[in-house]
C-alpha cells in the first residue's frame, strides 16, 4: 500500500521517513535439520566447541531458526547483517520469559559463527523447515513514538484517513507474521524504552522502574533499539508463545553495526 500524501496530509512525509525495509517469512516445506541458509527450526550451525545456550536456571533452551546473513542482505539489497555470518536464536521454552524484568536476561541468546566454519550442533527442539521470504516496506505502527506527526494530523482526530491506513495495513497482514528487520507488528505497545530500561537494570512496568531517577539518564536510549527479529506464535512449527503471542529479539544499532549480538534484549507480547 503506497503511503498516500494527497490521502494522509502531513502524516504522509512524517510516515515515509521512518519507513524501514524488512523481510516478511512464511513457514514452507520440511528440509534436512542441517539445511544451510536462513530456516526454521532444525539443529543450530554453530563454531565449533560452542557450547549449547542455557538459561541461568539450567535449562537447555530451545533453537528456534538461523538467519543466514548473506541471504537477508542480499534480499534487502543492502549489508545490514554482519556479511558471512550464520546467526542462531534460542530462547527458554520451559520459563518463556517476558523481558520485563532485567532477571529474565540469560533466557534467550543470539549466536554468531562464521558461515565458512558452521558445523550442525546438537539436536532439533523443532523441525525444520525452508523459509519463503519476501522484501517488504514497514512503517511504524500508531502507537510508536516515530508515528507522532501521523497522530497528531487533524485526519487521525477526525478518524478518517489515517485510521483507515492503519486498518487496511492489519487487514491485508496474514499470521503468522514472522519478519526480520524493520518496524514490529506489536500485541502491546511499542517495546523500545522496555528493552532499555531492562537492559540496563531497571524493571519495567512498576511505578519504581517506569518513574525512577534512572529512566530520564536512559530514556533517550531508547532510540537505538531495533528490531531483529520478530517470530510469531505457528501451528507449523509447533510455536505457542504465552497466549498465542509473538516474540520480538530486539538489538541496539550501535551493537548491530559492530557485530555484537550479546546484548539483544527479548520481549514476549500476547493480545
Amino acid at each position: 500500500m503506497e503511503i498516500d500524501e494527497h490521502l494522509l496530509g502531513v502524516a504522509a512525509p512524517a510516515l515515509r521517513s521512518a519507513a524501514l525495509p524488512a523481510l516478511r517469512l512464511n513457514a514452507g516445506a520440511r528440509c534436512a535439520p542441517d539445511a544451510p541458509g536462513t530456516r526454521l527450526g532444525g539443529v543450530p550451525l554453530l563454531a565449533p566447541g560452542t557450547a549449547w545456550p542455557r538459561s541461568p536456571s539450567g535449562n537447555a533452551q530451545s533453537f528456534l531458526g538461523q538467519l543466514d546473513a548473506d541471504d537477508v542482505n542480499a534480499r534487502l539489497g543492502a549489508t545490514i547483517l554482519p556479511a558471512g555470518t550464520v546467526l542462531g536464536f534460542f530462547y527458554d521454552w520451559e520459563e518463556q520469559r517476558w523481558g520485563f524484568d532485567p532477571a529474565d536476561a540469560g533466557h534467550w541468546r543470539v549466536v554468531t559463527a562464521p558461515l565458512d566454519e558452521a558445523v550442525p550442533t546438537g539436536g532439533e527442539s523443532f523441525t525444520a523447515h525452508t523459509v519463503a521470504s519476501v522484501a517488504v516496506c514497514t512503517i511504524p505502527a500508531i502507537d510508536e513514538p516515530a508515528a507522532g506527526v501521523a497522530r497528531a494530523d487533524r485526519r487521525w482526530r477526525r478518524r478518517d484517513a489515517l485510521e483507515d491506513f492503519y486498518a487496511a495495513l492489519e487487514n491485508d497482514e496474514r499470521v503468522p507474521l514472522h519478519r526480520v528487520l524493520g518496524w514490529p507488528d506489536l500485541l502491546q505497545g511499542p517495546m523500545q524504552l522496555q528493552c532499555q530500561l531492562a537492559a540496563n537494570g531497571v524493571r519495567h512496568g512498576n511505578p519504581a522502574g517506569v518513574e525512577g531517577a534512572r529512566v530520564a539518564e536512559l530514556g533517550p536510549g531508547a532510540a537505538d533499539w531495533l528490531l531483529l527479529w520478530q517470530i510469531d506464535t505457528d501451528d507449523t512449527m509447533d510455536w505457542v508463545w504465552g497466549d498465542s503471542g509473538r516474540l520480538y529479539y530486539w538489538i541496539r544499532r550501535q551493537d548491530l553495526a559492530a557485530g555484537d549480538f550479546g546484548r539483544v534484549w527479548l520481549v514476549l507480547q500476547c493480545a
